[in-house]
């Protein structure tokens, strides 16, 4: 190929990049969720860029011009072509480069583009080593090895190439070290920008430890995906979009199915949508198989993306199942989007709260619930308001609104745990709950090991002068919940037994 559809083909590969493009872009950082180690990563990775690799283009560029000066360029190139006659694999047509390019040893920036075009495939340099052209005793052989010998010397100098993950020679240091190193500004200002639209929305919701953690351990995992793929060849891979993909990989599964903004680009039309985050998981992973294969060949390492999204998911998977994101803060960054457009009601629901106005502050908060009936601030500012005037007949269907909550994160069940014990104090043990829903809070209570809720409900229960269905199957479980804790087996005793007289009575 000549000049123009090198030019041509880097163009491709750029506008394709562009075909479709997705952006996290639902919050801005506040000083309650400022993402401290995301800005060290960046300040990491730009300080590396800066300070370390910034000599590496200089000691590249001399021991390209020293190599160029052993006159060996001029049998290599030769050879090359032969080669790339007979070699199908290859996706470079050498000859039409041949002819665009002047003759070797002429202009060395000419020169410079032979010897790239030449190291993009590997394999000639094995077929040089195999004796395809001439034999290993001849003396241009001899030439050419001392040569190459001592352009790797050379490159040795370089801070990237020493600290960079090679596919040959792996080394447990450069798993860590690439992941801090960049091609050039454009990659590493494009691995930041990603690095802090998923930060922002991240670190707060996993705690800076955890992200950090997952940041890392997703860079080895693209690293080892890499690595697999590319065993024993030249080369390596420098850069910390593994590790971003694999944030974007955390990201779908810490947040789930709820609704955050996104900026997407697909080929000339672009907008902001809201939209389920896992949605986003077959996306990323799709686009990155389709690039794989569309773009084999590039030097982009889209294997290396593809095992840290797998990665970064898995590690969602597992935090989320253990428990261990900040639900508070995911439903209330989630929430905020939710309650767009109405933004102005709730700040002024506050204000008369903060005034002891409770008639104006459930006025405003009644047809905001109405639209987003399970906001747990909403709720809890409308439990506010009904507990401002004693008395207030509203406060049991507030009350009601947040114990008929499921408990589906950490901050659900934290609210109705708070709410019954507000509720118990502000009706003095009166409430007003239906037996269904009493029972399926106790249940709900024993299960989240919520057990001193659970006894305030189920002895609430058992003084009434009604049989209840199913309460004696409540007592067992509380009795069979104390006793796995192994916090009072007197008083898992004392439930077992009242299993079982609630049995007989029924």
């Amino acid at each position: 190929m000549n000049g123009i559809a090198l030019v041509n083909q880097r163009s491709k590969r750029f506008i394709l990049r562009l075909i479709m493009l997705i952006l996290p872009l639902h919050r801005k950082p506040s000083r309650e969720s400022l993402p401290l180690v995301t800005v060290l990563l960046v300040m990491a990775n730009a300080l590396v860029f800066a300070f370390f690799q910034s000599s590496d283009d200089q000691v590249e560029e001399q021991a390209a011009e020293r190599y160029l000066a052993s006159g060996v360029l001029e049998h290599e190139w030769d050879w090359f072509l032969d080669w790339a006659d007979t070699t199908s694999a290859t996706g470079i047509d050498a000859r039409s480069l041949h002819q665009a390019l002047p003759e070797v040893g002429e202009r060395r920036h000419a020169d410079f583009i032979r010897l790239i075009t030449i190291e993009s495939e590997p394999e000639f340099q094995q077929a040089v080593r195999d004796e395809w052209f001439v034999p290993a005793e001849s003396a241009a052989y001899r030439q050419w090895e001392a040569a190459r010998a001592q352009l790797a010397e050379d490159r040795q100098e370089s801070f990237t190439r020493r600290n960079m993950l090679g596919y040959d020679k792996v080394e447990a240091s450069t798993m860590l070290t690439h992941m801090f190193m960049h091609g050039s500004v454009m990659h590493l200002i494009g691995n930041m920008m990603f690095l802090v639209l998923l930060g922002i929305l991240l670190e707060p919701a996993l705690g800076a430890f955890r992200f950090l953690l997952g940041y890392i351990a997703s860079g080895f995992g693209a690293a080892g995906v890499s690595l697999v793929v590319h065993w024993g060849e030249g080369g390596g891979m420098v850069g910390a979009s593994g590790a971003i993909a694999g944030l974007m990989g955390l990201l779908t599964l810490v947040y789930g199915m709820r609704r955050i903004r996104f900026f997407y680009w697909a080929f000339v039309y672009f907008d902001y949508v809201r939209a389920p985050a896992l949605l986003l998981l077959p996306l990323w992973l799709g686009w990155e198989l389709f690039a794989l294969i569309v773009y084999e060949g590039s030097n982009v390492a889209y294997e290396a993306h593809i095992g840290g999204i797998v990665c970064g998911a898995a590690i969602g998977a597992l935090l989320v199942r253990t428990n261990q994101v900040n639900s508070h803060w995911l439903e209330s960054a989630t929430g905020d989007e939710r309650l767009e457009g109405d933004q102005t009601s709730v700040r002024q629901a506050q204000a008369a709260l903060d005034e002891l106005n409770a008639a104006q502050a459930k006025r405003l908060l009644k047809p905001l619930l109405s639209r987003h009936g399970e906001e747990l601030q909403l709720l809890n500012l409308y439990l506010a308001a009904c507990q401002l005037r004693s008395g207030d007949p509203d406060l049991h269907d507030a009350a009601r609104r947040i114990l008929e909550l499921p408990g589906d994160s950490s901050a659900q069940r934290q609210l109705v745990a708070d709410t019954f014990k507000r509720y118990l104090d502000a009706t003095g043990g009166r409430m007003r709950l239906r037996a269904d829903l009493a029972l399926g809070l106790s249940g709900r209570f024993i299960q989240w090991q919520r057990f001193e809720e659970a006894r305030a409900l189920i002895d609430r229960m058992a003084r009434l002068n009604r049989p209840i269905p199913d309460l004696p199957a409540h007592c067992r479980g509380l009795a069979d919940g104390l006793q796995r804790s192994g916090s009072n087996p007197q008083l898992a005793d004392h439930y077992r037994r009242l299993a079982d007289s609630l049995a007989q009575s029924t």
